[in-house]
């Protein structure tokens, strides 16, 4: 009897031992942010924090679970304790420098982003968003040496070929401007933004038939501005 009870109790704690571990529950976390469960991922990183303060990727995964919810401030809380952690992980770096960004402390994001690309000089996403940051500074000469840059690190993102022609087309570099505009488009056909900037350069230019072209394309893509623009220089011709 005393040996059958024996057997038992070892088979109870062997049933309450093997739940998932932290590793496994910060895999299923990220999981649960990458297809858009985010109250689900957040629920399930405050269970891993309660029960480990000091789990380094769970904070950084909140704060990129608070930065999608708005939540900027609880967000940079999070990746202050991340990079308090570990100030190894570029990660907690760079999505602190975003959280900067949203609220507009460009300097702050640029900060983070440089300590961020001294850990991983290889990640063309920093180069792209410290870009973005420098552009709001309107410091566009080196916003375009990163985006050339992050072109070297992943030559096909169109998103890159886009803001570099955004910061030329913003220096009145027009001509370069047009040629990343291009390029992006080549990439990604139907990407608006990029048809109301050519027909934005061919109107600087008095090129009135070929911008009304490319701002009927971005306004059958459903970009508004682009046909503001079209009632205004278009329709009367």
């Amino acid at each position: 009897m005393q040996i059958s009870q024996f057997i038992v109790i070892i088979l109870f704690i062997s049933l309450f031992s093997c739940g998932p571990s932290e590793e496994e529950n910060i895999a299923r976390a990220k999981s649960l942010l990458q297809t858009g469960q985010t109250d689900a991922a957040m629920a399930l990183l405050d269970k891993i924090i309660d029960e480990n303060s000091m789990n380094q990727p769970a904070y950084n995964l909140r704060g990129i679970a608070r930065l999608e919810n708005g939540k900027i401030l609880e967000a940079i809380a999070d990746l202050d304790i991340s990079v308090a952690l570990d100030s190894n992980d570029y990660r907690a770096y760079y999505n602190r420098g975003n959280a900067y960004y949203q609220i507009e402390k460009f300097s702050e994001a640029i900060r983070d982003f440089d300590h961020a690309i001294r850990l991983e000089p290889r990640e063309s996403d920093i180069y792209i968003n410290r870009g973005n940051a420098l552009v709001q500074l309107e410091n566009y000469q080196s916003a375009i040496h990163d985006y050339t840059f992050a072109l070297k690190l992943d030559d096909g993102n169109y998103l890159t070929y886009f803001n570099l022609a955004r910061a030329y087309y913003l220096m009145d570099n027009l001509d370069m401007a047009k040629t990343d505009f291009e390029q992006c488009i080549k990439i990604y056909s139907t990407f608006a933004p990029a048809y109301y900037f050519l027909g934005m350069i061919a109107l600087e230019k008095d090129e009135i038939e070929s911008s009304c072209l490319f701002l009927q394309q971005a306004s059958d893509l459903g970009y508004k501005q682009a046909a503001e623009v079209q009632q205004l220089y278009c329709d009367q011709n």
